[in-house]
């Protein structure tokens, strides 16, 4: 009792690091394991079923892990923040409340990018953020209100299959996820966002808060069907060849967060692609990769943190030869990159697969081509980056300090090692799911 009554007063540190790991430990049996029920009902508005528990489990991970990692240590009670926002959208099953747990995300992030972000940019970052997220949710919060007055009910449970029937007025439906994803064209905040928020705010935006617009797809097209078919077939359009251009944009980027910035932007658009197919066996690919990339992401951007804090730069130009350095980091850097890339044995590997196939039982072989090519330009990016990074001769205009350095080995293991474990443990995730799929 007295463990669990610690875990709700919020700390900072390393305090509220150990009491995320203490949340995760304890609500693990709740939340991950489930038998044979359909969920787990908490109230009226709250309850977990298969396809929330894991990416509550991923928030209280993450959010160990971000408090591990924030400095000053007084922004974990933004951590805090975040996480419990994530916790209640992710379990609400209330559209209404869901609307207001996914726009209050936004507070403790915005803080974060203003108070610690280290550039001027940082203001104008915060405004692309406000800017992109509430024009995009407006009309969904018209939607939600008509639907409320019309069938008097919120719940996600019901299945209303309106979409189909509203023409591209559907679009209301699902453009404020396709923001929160982010999907091309809308995902010129997410960069800037990244770029100038400090290290714990970047861990949250790639690992928490673009997985609430995956998440939101889920239930939104669980709840009001399928999108009109022209409207389903411009949409992936639109997200396959966002997710090759950013992925080509990759190879373009100097700045070291920029480019894992873009590189989330194609692994997202495979998960939007396979979201709109409408399949088990795409969605559950879809949670694979999101808690792939969640974990992925935000290692990287975590080691990123901590290289920036010792070398005090983010360019690809000045990086360079830090396994001569740092030789105690490159093992989880490698391990991250690996990931990172979908390669196996990583958890990202199978939700490709997945998703691959419901791609091709879906959609044209088009299609088919521009997810080899997104695989292979996202492979390149991630290598340029470890190369950068940890190959080459290190400038002697630079003398990194190497106190605090193995913080890098904590960040590197907990958010690979878990990568690993689940590719050859995909049920813990979602067991009653992927029993549909098999």
């Amino acid at each position: 009792m007295l463990a669990i009554l610690l875990s709700l007063l919020p700390f900072s540190g390393m305090m509220g690091c150990w009491q995320f790991f203490l949340v995760c430990f304890l609500s693990s049996p709740f939340i991950l394991y489930r038998g044979s029920l359909e969920g787990y009902v908490l109230s009226s508005i709250f309850m977990v079923d298969e396809w929330s528990g894991s990416l509550i489990f991923l928030s209280f991970w993450l959010g160990a892990l971000m408090m591990m990692a924030a400095k000053p240590r007084i922004s974990g009670l933004c951590v805090w923040g975040v996480v419990i926002c994530c916790f209640l959208a992710f379990s609400c099953w209330s559209f209404v409340w869901f609307y207001v747990f996914f726009e209050l995300t936004l507070v403790p992030m915005a803080y974060m990018i203003v108070k610690w972000g280290s550039q001027p940019e940082r203001v104008s970052a915060t405004f692309y953020m406000f800017l992109y997220t509430l024009s995009g949710s407006l009309p969904f919060l018209i939607f939600l209100v008509s639907y409320y007055y019309s069938s008097y009910s919120s719940f996600m449970g019901f299945s209303w299959d309106v979409a189909s029937s509203m023409g591209v007025w559907g679009c209301a439906v699902v453009v404020v996820f396709f923001v929160k994803i982010p999907c091309y064209p809308f995902h010129l905040w997410l960069t800037k966002a990244h770029v100038e928020a400090p290290t714990a705010g970047s861990m949250a935006l790639a690992g928490l808060l673009l997985k609430l617009g995956g998440f939101g797809l889920m239930r939104a097209m669980g709840c009001f069907g399928q999108l009109s078919f022209s409207l389903q077939v411009f949409w992936a359009n639109v997200g396959i060849w966002g997710g090759v251009l950013s992925s080509v944009a990759c190879l373009r980027q100097i700045d070291s967060k920029s480019l894992v910035a873009y590189s989330s932007v194609g692994h997202m658009s495979l998960v939007q692609l396979a979201i709109l197919s409408g399949t088990t066996v795409g969605w559950v690919g879809a949670l694979y990769m999101m808690i792939a990339h969640g974990l992925s992401s935000s290692g990287l951007f975590s080691v990123l943190g901590e290289f920036y804090g010792k070398v005090k730069s983010r360019s690809l130009v000045v990086y360079g030869g830090l396994e001569m350095v740092y030789p105690g980091s490159n093992l989880w850097w490698c391990l991250l990159i690996v990931c990172s890339m979908s390669c196996p044995p990583s958890l990202g590997f199978l939700g490709e697969v997945m998703m691959g196939m419901s791609i091709c039982s879906i959609f044209p072989f088009g299609y088919v081509l521009c997810f080899i090519l997104l695989f292979f330009f996202g492979g390149a990016s991630m290598m340029v980056l470890y190369t950068s990074v940890m190959h080459g001769s290190f400038s002697t205009a630079l003398i990194p300090s190497g106190v605090g350095i193995s913080k890098c080995s904590y960040l590197g293991m907990f958010h690979g090692v878990p990568l690993i474990i689940l590719f050859f443990l995909p049920a813990f995730l979602s067991l009653r799911a992927l029993s549909g799929v098999l």
